[in-house]
């Protein structure tokens, strides 16, 4: 599933607001994976050649970000998740007259080379065998009114869901293959770490 749109109309997004619990509330991006590169350079470099601009979506100091020389994206919106992520992402690409923006979470270091390719059109997300990736995906930049109009709803078990989002907007499925790892396997526990500096000192970059 893809359609041809100029690079310049692509922005990407970097959900890096992940508070690392299991992982002694690290930043989970900023790991070390190989000798010379973080969890966060993997998955720039994956995004960077389909992508005009990058973003961070991230809140506390920015300057732990400097070295990426990237926006970095604090929310506006309190305890709504990932959708206040995405909120500001929306607003910064509209900003770039992008129309549409990649999201991906900061602590899946082995997605594809051609994720942003594959996820056009937007609204779409990524999926695999095993589950739906919802932070795995392409939104128009268009649907940002609708954001603002849904976070201002009474608030619900479903307000703070981005599946519940991404569903207003009919989002579309797009499957991967099967593969190992899982394409958007991401850390979580310092088993997953240690998993995939493994795989990285292994020599494994994007597939």
């Amino acid at each position: 599933m893809n359609a041809s749109l100029p690079l310049s109309r692509i922005a990407a997004l970097v959900l890096a607001g992940g508070s690392g619990s299991r992982l002694g509330g690290c930043d989970k991006p900023l790991l070390p994976l190989s000798r010379t590169q973080t969890v966060l350079d993997y998955v720039l470099t994956a995004l960077r050649p389909q992508c005009s601009a990058l973003a961070i979506s991230a809140n506390g100091d920015a300057a732990r970000f400097a070295p990426w020389n990237l926006p970095v994206l604090p929310d506006t919106q309190a305890d709504m998740g990932p959708l206040a992520g995405l909120l500001e992402g929306l607003r910064w690409a509209k900003t770039l007259n992008c129309s549409v923006l990649i999201t991906v979470p900061g602590d899946t270091p082995f997605i594809p080379a051609d994720l942003p390719h594959k996820l056009l059109p937007a609204p779409a997300v990524a999926v695999t065998h095993t589950r739906r990736h919802h932070l795995v995906a392409s939104w128009p930049v268009a649907c940002r009114p609708a954001l603002e109009h849904w976070l201002e709803q009474p608030d619900s078990p479903d307000k703070r869901r981005i599946r519940c989002f991404a569903a207003s907007l009919g989002v579309q499925d797009v499957v991967f293959p099967d593969h190992t790892p899982d394409l958007f396997f991401n850390i979580n526990t310092p088993d997953n770490y240690a998993y995939a500096r493994a795989l990285a000192h292994g020599g494994l970059t994007h597939v």
